[in-house]
């Protein structure tokens, strides 16, 4: 855009962050949020993050480092327009991709006009998988929020209290400047932490495995250190507005930073809170420098900004000399636009350290399985095999031995696709036919080998009853693409949550804790109410300057 390639200062990408940063704290913090709040703050979002990326694209410098901006009307004004636009372009992208993907139909009307028709019934395919992990995700916020405003905590919330309208002060009039204290960096640190581990991807890796030589609890490490310097900062500055009216909330949350002294910092926060945990084994310069560049988007690697719905970064870096801390990347999803960011820095890395996961995926179904408390056998990485020839394999085989049930499972590791939705159309469609071709392969292979053959491969006893077989399919993040398949009574899907949820049904419920009632319980969480409908969407219509799109739903 000609605007941002005469920006020599970078105005509009400071803006842009400082508005998206504003828009996504009113959000959170407002007691009653409507569905237009999160629709503005959608394509605000979407608009925002195009922008940051085109900004950085169309120049190869900026004249300063980075800027300290005051907010201005006639500033903020054409920057919310520009971001709109671009948010509803970004928008329009991603309503053709789901017409693409076979929801819907999209039509070419006119010369840069667009007619998009959804069908008349639009399903939640992942209504029950959502239902389940928001489920937990509340038990766990609530646990955390009962023993943070319990008696125990009361007095270090009064103390987290004062150090905040003590430490802060005016800065420049309009800015804000803080001390520190160790019991901040302490109280803050366990708030993000138990934020971060709610996030979709947070055990993706074994904390051990490396990237460009750094260890994935490394990056976990910083990723919640920025968090907590995030909720810091945002306290900090709601402490500033109420100690001083002059002082406005929209001109102190967004703040930039020196890049060296913030690779320090970074240093030397996770030496200190990795010291804490096995198998930490230190941080030099050289692997806080890694982390920092794998955690923020400079001129190099504005790539990964390219789809519509991708995350943004904690950090985005304006220059050599300049780093703004962006907000609304630290608080919303970070954990995704690491993974992408390992992806794309470290990409064989990244292949090696993926076929590695299906180790800790056993071990924890194992595990899961063990609560239970009963006595079954497993085994792994099982060849089927006919006539001499390797036809599948079967990741993980659970059996009982005293009632003969065995559950073959098959285990997909997937990496969370958040609001990407090309990338959940090409991995739904590759969970589908990878998963099928396993069924299909194991369903020949136990019609072909018999009783004997069974029992060989799976090394059961002459004490264990006539085996009854149950498949499984048990995926990481997503499952629902699997309701497509053929039904097959021997058959359940989910994913990682429902299958533990399962379980810990089957355990609570004490009615006999068979293997046979693990997958009975998990076959019938699938779709227990039937399949879900999305409310009908209004028309809308979407205008930006010549170009026009339009959005309706079949009746």
């Amino acid at each position: 855009m000609p605007v941002l390639r005469k920006d020599r200062l970078g105005l509009y990408l400071r803006a842009t962050v400082n508005e998206l940063d504003l828009a996504e704290y009113v959000r959170r913090t407002r007691a009653n949020r409507t569905d237009e709040d999160s629709e503005q703050f959608y394509i605000m979002h979407l608009g925002a993050t195009r922008l940051v990326k085109l900004a950085l694209e169309a120049r190869p410098g900026f004249d300063v480092p980075t800027l300290t901006y005051r907010r201005d009307s006639r500033i903020a004004r054409p920057v919310l327009q520009i971001v709109s636009g671009m948010g509803m372009i970004e928008h329009g992208r991603r309503v053709a991709q789901t017409a693409m993907a076979g929801t819907g139909e999209i039509e070419h009307v006119g010369s840069k006009e667009f007619m998009i028709t959804l069908p008349a019934k639009l399903f939640d395919d992942q209504y029950y998988e959502r239902s389940i992990a928001e489920h937990y995700t509340s038990a766990h916020t609530r646990m955390v929020e009962e023993a943070l405003h319990g008696e125990a905590f009361s007095s270090a919330r009064e103390e987290v209290d004062r150090l905040l309208d003590e430490l802060v002060y005016p800065f420049k009039t309009h800015f804000i400047g803080y001390g520190g204290d160790p019991l901040l960096d302490e109280y803050f640190y366990a708030l993000a932490f138990q934020r971060v581990a709610l996030e979709d991807g947070y055990d993706t890796f074994n904390y051990a495995v490396e990237f460009g030589g750094v260890s994935f609890q490394k990056f976990i490490l910083a990723i919640t250190f920025l968090q907590s310097l995030s909720l810091r900062h945002e306290r900090f500055a709601e402490a500033l507005c109420a100690k001083d009216s002059k002082v406005r909330i929209e001109n102190v949350l967004t703040i930039s930073a020196d890049p060296a002294a913030f690779v320090d910092t970074i240093r030397e926060a996770l030496s200190h809170f990795g010291a804490q945990l096995e198998e930490f084994g230190g941080i030099t310069t050289e692997d806080a420098e890694t982390i920092f560049r794998v955690l923020s988007v400079g001129r190099e690697n504005t790539a990964l900004l390219d789809r519509p719905g991708c995350s943004l970064p904690p950090l985005i870096r304006t220059s050599e000399g300049g780093v703004i801390r962006c907000q609304t990347g630290s608080l919303n999803r970070p954990v995704l636009f690491l993974l992408d960011s390992l992806r794309f820095h470290f990409p064989t890395d990244y292949d090696r350290n993926q076929a590695r996961r299906e180790q800790s995926m056993q071990a924890a179904m194992r595990r899961v399985l063990d609560e239970l408390g009963q006595d079954f056998t497993y085994l792994e990485n099982v060849k089927l095999r006919l006539g001499g020839r390797l036809i599948t394999d079967v990741d993980l085989v659970a059996i009982d031995g005293a009632s003969g049930q065995m559950i073959l499972v098959q285990l997909k590791h997937q990496d969370p696709f958040g609001m990407d939705i090309a990338t959940r159309e090409s991995r739904s469609r590759r969970l589908k036919q990878q998963s099928q071709a396993w069924l299909t392969a194991t369903s020949q292979w136990m019609a072909e080998v018999g009783d004997r053959g069974l029992r060989s491969a799976f090394r059961l006893e002459k004490t264990v009853p006539d085996p009854t077989i149950y498949r499984m399919i048990v995926a990481r993040h997503f499952s629902y693409p699997l309701r497509g398949l053929p039904d097959q009574q021997d058959v359940a899907f989910g994913n990682w949550l429902q299958f533990y949820n399962a379980v810990e049904l089957v355990r609570i419920r004490n009615e006999g804790t068979s293997l046979a009632r693990v997958f009975d319980t998990l076959q019938a969480s699938q779709e227990p109410g039937g399949r879900q409908e999305h409310h009908n969407e209004p028309p809308s219509e979407w205008v930006i300057d010549d170009l026009k799109f339009t959005i309706r739903q079949a009746s």
